[in-house]
């Protein structure tokens, strides 16, 4: 018999259990890296931010009069992080950036600027870290959570300033990882 409606075939799945019908949605999430984004009283709290995006390169076959195309390497690319801009105070050493923290483990001008190459060991050195893309349902349930391995701060925006403007600071990081993936 036929039905008509919007089911799709959506109502139940092939073993015949009830799936459940809800979307996600675009504001309910929270992304954490420690210490830098929610995950913690010290951290900054997320703007804005995106699910990871993928493409991937093409090799080509040559058959006789035929070219066949098959997917090759995946290619990540970055996404952007955006972070309310917060006053910090760490009680050892006064006020404090998260962020500004993370980059000096990459680069610190303060100090002599020198740069820490991979090849230097700053990967273990706490620059690259993994960071968590949680979404959730409307009762603050986790429905899905993306992990991205050795994500590090490809670009650090601090933003413009504007006397005639009363917005929220914002911090924004390009973020730059080795691959993503949903946890189960």
């Amino acid at each position: 018999m036929a039905r008509m409606g919007l089911q799709f075939g959506l109502e139940t799945n092939a073993s015949n259990e009830r799936v459940s019908k809800t979307c996600l949605r675009k504001f309910r999430w929270l992304f954490e890296i420690d210490g830098i984004s929610a995950s913690g009283v010290q951290s900054l709290p997320p703007s804005q931010a995106a699910r990871p995006s993928i493409s991937f390169s093409e090799s080509e076959a040559k058959h006789l009069n035929e070219n066949y195309f098959y997917p090759a390497k995946p290619d990540w690319k970055p996404i952007t992080l955006v972070l309310f801009d917060l006053v910090k105070n760490n009680s050892s050493n006064g006020r404090f950036h998260p962020v500004f923290e993370w980059m000096r483990k990459i680069y610190d001008p303060k100090s002599d600027a020198r740069w820490r190459p991979a090849a230097d060991g700053f990967i273990t050195d706490g620059a690259n870290t993994e960071a968590r893309l949680k979404m959730l349902d409307g009762c603050g349930n986790v429905i899905e959570t993306w992990f991205f391995e050795n994500a590090w701060p490809q670009a650090i925006d601090f933003g413009t300033l504007d006397m005639a403007n009363n917005e929220v600071v914002t911090c924004d990081i390009t973020l730059r990882y080795a691959r993503a993936y949903i946890e189960n």
